[in-house]
């Protein structure tokens, strides 16, 4: 699985064994423990954003090829985002042992009756603290699952992945909004600059 860090929002550096430990501690006994593993793994990935992943439909799934289509996001352009291995197995786990058995589009489905897709953004927040906390580990008052998109940015970068590339699997329409997302340095914009056209005058 990727390697992944993480920090407060009170600025606590989070190792990434928290992560790996909060995501492996999540049983595979109960229907809702099954979702909540998949929930985490597709968010600590792909670095999806809560309303991309509440928008996601079984058909955006490409089982095949190992990919999801990230729809309708904040960007207002589709894209198109890479399961790994295992982040793949835990979906597929979700859909055939439990996800309710209902005439519903999304993929992810609130157990609570009446059984539907999640309508806001606070209960994968929800889903995110208490799998963490569950773990050991300390949270801010704010902590959800863009602690873990902001992790996984952060991670890549450490790792001298091409911003440009960043962007893209963030689904940022500029690299420089991914350089202000993750604070990278004009050392490593420089590095995917592109020559001026004209030429040095």
């Amino acid at each position: 699985m990727t390697r992944i860090s993480t920090a407060s929002s009170q600025g606590r550096l989070i190792g990434v064994w928290r992560i790996l430990r909060a995501i492996d501690a999540i049983g595979a006994t109960t229907p809702v423990d099954i979702r909540d593993r998949a929930v985490l793994l597709l968010l600590a990935t792909t670095g999806i954003r809560n309303g991309e992943l509440r928008a996601i439909q079984l058909q955006d799934i490409d089982w095949r090829a190992g990919e999801v289509s990230v729809r309708r996001t904040k960007g207002k352009r589709d894209r198109v985002a890479p399961l790994l291995e295992e982040t793949g197995a835990a979906l597929a786990d979700y859909v055939l042992r439990a996800r309710p058995k209902v005439d519903s589009p999304y993929l992810f489905l609130s157990f609570t009756p009446p059984v539907a897709p999640f309508k806001c953004a606070s209960p994968v927040s929800r889903i995110v603290r208490k799998r963490l906390r569950h773990s050991g580990v300390e949270l801010g008052r704010v902590a959800g699952a863009h602690l873990l998109r902001h992790s996984l940015a952060t991670q890549l970068v450490k790792q001298r992945r091409p911003i440009n590339e960043v962007a893209d699997l963030l689904g940022h329409r500029s690299i420089n909004t991914t350089a202000l997302y993750v604070k990278v340095a004009t050392s490593q914009l420089a590095e995917v600059a592109l020559p001026f056209p004209g030429g040095v005058a």
